[in-house]
């Protein structure tokens, strides 16, 4: 857990930095399709990193993702360059790579199964906790906070316990396996996959837009703290919200849901004040509200469980593409529209999302209260 509270600290400092750091160096439509394709990068190599994870073991690659991580801040020691810049993201994507895939087979391999939804809730909290230091610690001189952060994360790693068991890592699926399988789970597969993308979209671009804002409006003591609301939300929020789930109508709580994050996300593109805290905060907590009835209900209409894995993949690989789809667009669109308008058009994605749930709706019968099982947590930052 400590770990965990390392690595998120330093990562969350790091990936806030690429867009202010990396505007005095080149056009943000360059950094924007920079950052964008780390995370493409990363969405291509998911099933051969669990391969290779398999092989050398979790906790082995974990230290290496961290140390070389550590890399990613020495780079940024020196006087900011092209070369030392790129140099750092290189390092940085490397480290990416194995964290997230790294952290659960780790987790799931050690976890009692009695006790593996606990051992996951730590992760989120931990994982969030860390996120939020790493907004109340952003600063321009970078360099130093990651590269301590990681290297105190890399050595903790040393009194973990070692590797346990393999954990079977997602096999890839053709589409036409895929397409059969999401339509009778709709409109819940179709909305979550979208509400996958459009939110993660949406918290890319304000990952990316809000540290220019920091840096050119000088407002760092507000907004720093903002970008941990989305997490810190989720952490307060979480249990309730999983409550109001199983005992409320989950379509009422979707349509609520989906407006809540979209209105709010509007209205926080336009609010660089103290009130972007509490519409993050709001916004975050109608995505969470939306995101675990949609679970509920896939859960109830998925009858048979036969392909779980193959759905969960899917829906991973959507949060996984508005994370690299984001950081181009706002790169494109800050120089063009200014920071709200590029952020108000992210939000635009989950009100579209809002809108053809409104459609397909109306095809369906009310849903029985059913009781919302263990589901995926989708983080607010970059994993």
């Amino acid at each position: 857990w400590a770990f965990l509270l390392f690595s998120k600290l330093g990562s969350g400092i790091y990936y806030a930095s690429i867009s202010s750091l990396g505007e005095k160096l080149m056009p943000l439509w360059i950094v924007g399709i920079m950052t964008g394709g780390g995370s493409f990068l990363q969405m291509f190599l998911d099933v051969g990193v669990g391969k290779i994870l398999d092989k050398f073991g979790y906790l082995r690659l974990l230290k290496f993702s961290a140390f070389v991580f550590a890399l990613a801040g020495m780079c940024l020691l020196w006087q900011l360059n092209l070369y030392n810049f790129v140099l750092a993201f290189v390092f940085a994507t490397i480290g990416w790579l194995f964290f997230e895939p790294g952290v659960n087979a780790y987790i799931l391999s050690h976890a009692p199964e009695k006790l593996a939804g606990q051992f996951v809730s730590f992760r989120d909290v931990f994982s969030a906790a860390g996120i939020v230091l790493s907004t109340l610690l952003l600063t321009q001189v970078a360099g130093p906070i990651i590269a301590v952060a990681m290297l105190i994360a890399g050595i903790l790693l040393f009194w973990c316990t070692p590797d346990a068991k393999i954990v079977e890592h997602a096999q890839k699926h053709h589409p036409h396996q895929l397409l059969p399988v999401l339509a009778k789970l709709n409109p819940a597969s179709s909305i979550l996959l979208l509400l996958n993308f459009s939110a993660s979209c949406f918290y890319a671009v304000v990952w990316f837009v809000i540290p220019l804002v920091i840096v050119h409006q000088n407002r760092s003591n507000l907004l720093n703290l903002g970008l941990g609301m989305f997490d810190l939300a989720i952490v307060v929020l979480g249990f309730f919200l999983g409550k109001l789930a199983d005992h409320h109508n989950k379509k009422h709580l979707v349509f609520g849901g989906l407006l809540l994050f979209s209105v709010a996300g509007l209205i926080l593109s336009f609010n660089f004040s103290w009130l972007f805290l509490p519409l993050a905060f709001v916004a975050a907590a109608g995505d969470e509200m939306a995101g675990v009835s949609l679970w509920s209900w896939l859960h109830h209409l998925d009858r048979d469980h036969a392909n779980d894995g193959m759905i969960s993949g899917v829906i991973t690989l959507a949060y996984d593409l508005g994370w690299a789809v984001g950081p181009v667009m706002a790169g494109i669109l800050y120089t063009q529209i200014g920071p709200s308008w590029t952020i108000a058009v992210s939000a635009s994605f989950i009100f579209i999302t809002w809108l053809i749930y409104l459609f397909m709706l109306n095809k369906h019968k009310s849903l029985p209260k059913v009781l919302v099982p263990h589901h995926p947590y989708r983080p607010r930052h970059k994993t």
